[in-house]
């Protein structure tokens, strides 16, 4: 396990977020909240995200950056 959230982009999250494979922290437990704060020193404390593990899903934490021009250009910004 990494010490480093993960990083999407708000395209990306709300992708995530439609196949409710994301949210925001206040959906998840306050016990969870507090070990990823502890875990993930870089966290924002705002959105957690389910991405494959070395064994099987993983639900962490995640910051978000804003989309790139390239995504833009391409139309996949969906904020």
């Amino acid at each position: 396990m990494s010490d480093t959230t993960d990083v999407l982009t708000r395209s990306e999250y709300t992708r995530k977020r439609k196949a409710q494979q994301a949210g925001p922290v206040s959906e998840l437990m306050p016990g969870t909240v507090e070990r990823f704060k502890q875990l993930y020193p870089d966290w924002k404390a705002k959105n957690w995200h389910v991405s494959p593990g070395a064994y099987g899903l993983h639900l962490g934490p995640v910051n978000l950056v804003r989309d790139t021009p390239q995504d833009e250009v391409a139309g996949n910004s969906d904020v």
